[in-house]
């Protein structure tokens, strides 16, 4: 089995031949030691292709291993495109469960660049054998030598990668896999849900349960989630339902939630309510008593000052205070974006609160302190490790190593402090502002009710 992969380069094409030509990672460790050393004392170690590729697992086609820049860039200049993307990287990575030898990985890599790109541009193909899966490298130049037209990656073309690599695995025993998915979750979005951060997948889930749990049929589904700031689509005609939270562009299609979200769950999961749903969504509100006398958590929040009082007010916004749980459904779709970063907006309040910073004054000479006081330690950190390297008995140089340990440890929190600091003086304004919005639209909401 064998996985591809293909990015453009767009920086320079110098360190991506290093990193494809490593020899650390492309030694051939079967090649015949004295011919190694006899090789190496020539110069003609440096200049022949046929002994350099003998050593590693390096090729080349239409261009030679030790010249490949200058290659690459009179292809260039000769067609005038010197900008934009300066090559492509690919990789083709085996599974280690196949067992391919080094020969076959690279002979299969060859082959494969021999039929998508031989006949029109320049390629490097390296095997890396420094990981437990072998894999294959590709560099080939963006312009092509034969009519000067830039190589164009797109489905289709990285479609035809993994079918002519599919095809070689295939051909030499190796296993394929069959029905791969097209598209997968985004890593950020894979670690948030795992971590049980709030993302924009599962709040729309969360959404979609309250409003399915309060409908008997599909119209009351599409009245509930407009009430909480989604534009739907159910249309029959539509092969893929679709909604929009609140102050984003790009719909969501239910099907890409999980199984329970398809079209047809959902329509029978409405369907399997009871009709007293009804009843309870139209219900009216008990009046429940009030103890106005008492001050309530907001009240509380809304009367501390200053940047310590704006980020307790955005994270009580968010839902993100101790013994306060908000359902991040009913969070201001203002704010929604910020529902991952609360863990940092709760260091930052705990920050603001711990060094009594209230005002802007407060805060950058909170940062200054804690800069002059890391490059103090620095320094510090310096001296023991100069004194440490002198010979001296084990028990003390132990000792200085443990110094050095809680410097180091010490000046690990100044900078994460320094980092939150900075983080408050650039967003403070932002979160203001955010918070006005959110006001206004209530006050709106308010003005239309009465």
């Amino acid at each position: 089995m064998a996985v591809t992969k293909i990015w453009d380069i767009k920086g320079r094409i110098d360190k991506a031949i290093d990193y494809v030509m490593n020899p650390s990672k492309t030694k051939n460790l079967d090649y015949d030691k004295a011919v190694e050393k006899a090789v190496s004392d020539t110069i003609d170690y440096v200049t022949e292709p046929e002994k350099t590729e003998r050593q590693y697992y390096v090729s080349t086609m239409n261009c030679n291993s030790t010249y490949a820049k200058e290659q690459f860039e009179t292809v260039k200049k000769q067609f005038d495109k010197e900008d934009g993307i300066l090559a492509f990287h690919a990789y083709q990575s085996f599974a280690d469960y196949d067992n391919v030898t080094p020969d076959v990985a690279h002979m299969i890599g060859v082959k494969l660049a021999e039929e998508i790109w031989g006949e029109r541009f320049q390629v490097i193909i390296s095997t890396h054998l420094d990981s437990h899966c072998l894999h294959n490298h590709f560099l080939l130049n963006s312009v092509s030598f034969v009519d000067g037209k830039k190589y164009h990656d797109c489905r289709s073309t990285y479609g035809k990668i993994r079918k002519v690599s599919d095809r070689l695995c295939r051909e030499f025993g190796l296993s394929v896999i069959e029905n791969p998915q097209k598209k997968g979750k985004r890593i950020y979005q894979t670690k948030a849900e795992k971590a049980g951060l709030p993302t924009r997948y599962n709040i729309t889930r969360m959404a979609i349960d309250e409003a399915i749990s309060k409908s008997c049929n599909l119209k009351e589904l599409e009245l509930y989630l407009r009430e909480l700031g989604y534009q739907t689509q159910f249309s029959s005609r539509r092969k893929y339902w679709t909604v929009i939270p609140k102050g984003w562009e790009k719909p969501i299609r239910l099907k890409n939630l999980g199984e329970e979200y398809t079209n047809e769950r959902i329509l029978a999961r409405v369907q399997e309510n009871s009709p007293t749903v009804r009843l309870e969504l139209f219900q009216k509100a008990r009046n429940e008593k009030k103890q106005y006398l008492l001050l309530t958590r907001e009240d509380r929040i809304n009367k501390v000052g200053g940047l310590r009082g704006l980020y307790l007010k955005y994270c009580y916004q968010l839902g993100y205070l101790p013994k306060y749980n908000q359902n991040p459904v009913k969070v201001h779709y203002y704010l929604r974006d910020d529902l991952l970063k609360c863990e940092k907006f709760s260091k930052q309040v705990r920050l603001l609160g711990k060094y009594q910073i209230n005002t802007k004054g407060d805060l950058a000479s909170f940062i200054s302190n804690r800069e002059e006081k890391l490059t103090k330690l620095s320094g510090d950190r310096d001296e023991l490790r100069k004194v440490s390297r002198r010979v001296m008995p084990d028990e003390k140089k132990e000792k200085l190593k443990l110094q050095i340990t809680e410097i180091t440890r010490t000046m690990k929190e100044i900078r994460e402090e320094i980092k939150l600091g900075k983080d408050i003086e650039e967003r403070s304004e932002e979160l203001a502002e955010r918070l006005e919005k959110v006001r206004e639209d209530e006050w709106k909401k308010e003005a239309i009710q009465r």
